[in-house]
């Protein structure tokens, strides 16, 4: 899982978009997780974004042979949401 990081966030670059407040990420051996905090109810074109960038990181990780993308909306502040293994992006407010 060397620099699975930096292939998560390159993945994203571009595909964050306007409703998501912020990303977490986490993982298992073979599966990969996203958790959206979004300031609306998730439609289809935030689960598409999602699903586009996790192809990316699929195709630099193949031992990832399953995804799950979890979008929520939460008004909470940022900083007490969980994060799991880290963030991803996360809006200024």
């Amino acid at each position: 899982m060397k620099n699975l990081k930096f292939a998560i966030y390159t993945a994203f670059l571009g595909n964050i978009g306007k409703n998501i407040r912020a990303l977490a990420y986490d993982f298992t051996e073979s599966e990969i997780i996203i958790y959206g905090y979004l300031d609306c109810t998730p439609n289809d074109m935030d689960y598409e974004s999602i699903d586009m960038a996790i192809t990316e990181i699929i195709s630099s990780y193949p031992n990832f042979t399953s995804q799950n993308i979890i979008l929520s909306e939460s008004y909470e502040p940022i900083g007490k949401l969980p994060f799991y293994k880290g963030w991803i992006f996360a809006r200024k407010e």
